[in-house]
Protein backbone atom coordinates (compact mmCIF):
# COMPACT_ATOMS: atom_id res chain seq x y z
CA UNK A 1 0.00 0.00 0.00
CA UNK A 2 1.34 3.34 -0.46
CA UNK A 3 1.24 6.06 1.99
CA UNK A 4 0.90 8.92 -0.53
CA UNK A 5 0.37 12.01 2.68
CA UNK A 6 0.05 11.71 6.32
CA UNK A 7 -1.08 14.64 8.00
CA UNK A 8 -2.13 15.60 11.58
CA UNK A 9 -6.18 14.47 10.64
CA UNK A 10 -5.75 13.09 7.44
CA UNK A 11 -4.14 10.32 5.85
CA UNK A 12 -4.43 9.47 1.88
CA UNK A 13 -3.63 5.97 0.83
CA UNK A 14 -3.80 4.03 -2.37
CA UNK A 15 -2.45 1.06 -4.08
CA UNK A 16 0.84 0.60 -5.65
CA UNK A 17 1.57 -1.79 -7.97
CA UNK A 18 -1.00 -4.60 -6.98
CA UNK A 19 -4.94 -5.11 -7.35
CA UNK A 20 -7.27 -3.49 -6.00
CA UNK A 21 -8.04 -7.01 -4.17
CA UNK A 22 -4.41 -6.42 -2.71
CA UNK A 23 -4.76 -3.30 -1.95
CA UNK A 24 -7.62 -4.01 -0.12
CA UNK A 25 -6.59 -6.58 2.02
CA UNK A 26 -3.27 -4.51 2.98
CA UNK A 27 -5.55 -1.61 3.61
CA UNK A 28 -7.82 -3.93 6.33
CA UNK A 29 -5.04 -5.02 7.78
CA UNK A 30 -3.81 -1.43 8.29
CA UNK A 31 -7.00 0.24 8.80
CA UNK A 32 -6.86 0.05 12.93
CA UNK A 33 -3.88 2.36 12.77
CA UNK A 34 -5.46 4.98 10.50
CA UNK A 35 -9.49 4.90 12.89
CA UNK A 36 -8.82 8.43 13.89
CA UNK A 37 -7.52 10.38 10.93
CA UNK A 38 -9.86 11.48 8.07
CA UNK A 39 -9.43 8.90 5.13
CA UNK A 40 -8.82 9.82 1.11
CA UNK A 41 -8.32 6.60 -0.54
CA UNK A 42 -7.23 7.51 -3.86
CA UNK A 43 -7.83 4.93 -6.82
CA UNK A 44 -7.91 7.34 -9.49
CA UNK A 45 -4.70 5.28 -11.47
CA UNK A 46 -6.52 2.30 -10.48
CA UNK A 47 -9.28 2.55 -13.29
CA UNK A 48 -12.56 1.37 -11.64
CA UNK A 49 -14.98 0.60 -13.80
CA UNK A 50 -17.30 -1.53 -11.92
CA UNK A 51 -19.77 -0.11 -8.91
CA UNK A 52 -18.76 -3.24 -6.96
CA UNK A 53 -15.42 -2.48 -6.72
CA UNK A 54 -16.13 0.80 -4.96
CA UNK A 55 -18.76 -1.59 -2.56
CA UNK A 56 -15.69 -3.41 -0.48
CA UNK A 57 -15.30 -0.21 1.17
CA UNK A 58 -18.85 0.52 2.30
CA UNK A 59 -18.11 -1.42 5.97
CA UNK A 60 -15.05 0.39 6.27
CA UNK A 61 -17.20 3.98 5.67
CA UNK A 62 -19.63 3.41 7.83
CA UNK A 63 -17.53 2.70 10.54
CA UNK A 64 -15.52 5.88 10.17
CA UNK A 65 -18.93 7.88 9.92
CA UNK A 66 -19.98 6.32 13.00
CA UNK A 67 -16.37 7.24 14.54
CA UNK A 68 -16.54 10.96 13.36
CA UNK A 69 -14.18 10.61 10.70
CA UNK A 70 -14.07 11.27 7.04
CA UNK A 71 -13.77 8.75 4.45
CA UNK A 72 -13.85 9.97 0.52
CA UNK A 73 -12.55 7.59 -2.38
CA UNK A 74 -11.32 9.73 -5.65
CA UNK A 75 -12.41 7.34 -8.63
CA UNK A 76 -13.25 8.55 -11.81
CA UNK A 77 -15.95 7.14 -13.77
CA UNK A 78 -18.04 6.07 -11.30
CA UNK A 79 -22.28 6.75 -11.13
CA UNK A 80 -22.43 8.14 -8.14
CA UNK A 81 -26.27 7.74 -8.22
CA UNK A 82 -25.64 3.53 -7.99
CA UNK A 83 -23.77 3.97 -4.74
CA UNK A 84 -24.90 4.23 -1.25
CA UNK A 85 -25.01 7.11 1.04
CA UNK A 86 -22.51 6.14 3.06
CA UNK A 87 -19.62 6.26 0.04
CA UNK A 88 -18.49 9.53 -0.88
CA UNK A 89 -16.87 9.39 -4.11
CA UNK A 90 -15.37 12.62 -5.86
CA UNK A 91 -13.62 12.52 -8.82
CA UNK A 92 -10.28 14.74 -7.97
CA UNK A 93 -8.46 15.28 -4.68
CA UNK A 94 -9.07 19.30 -4.45
CA UNK A 95 -13.22 18.02 -3.92
CA UNK A 96 -12.39 15.47 -1.29
CA UNK A 97 -10.12 17.61 0.65
CA UNK A 98 -13.03 20.04 0.17
CA UNK A 99 -15.30 17.42 1.35
CA UNK A 100 -12.91 16.83 4.28
CA UNK A 101 -13.43 20.50 5.31
CA UNK A 102 -16.81 20.57 4.92
CA UNK A 103 -17.45 17.64 7.30
CA UNK A 104 -14.57 18.81 9.86
CA UNK A 105 -16.64 22.08 10.01
CA UNK A 106 -20.31 20.16 10.54
CA UNK A 107 -18.52 18.14 13.27
CA UNK A 108 -17.18 21.58 15.03
CA UNK A 109 -20.90 22.96 14.85
CA UNK A 110 -22.52 19.93 15.91
CA UNK A 111 -24.08 18.38 13.43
Amino acid sequence: MLEIMNKEKNIVVGPKNESLSEFNADFQKNYPEFLSKNIIVDLSEVGISKVSEILVFLNTAIAHFENRTSFVIIAQGIDIDLLPDELVVTPTMIEALDIIEMDEIGRDLGF
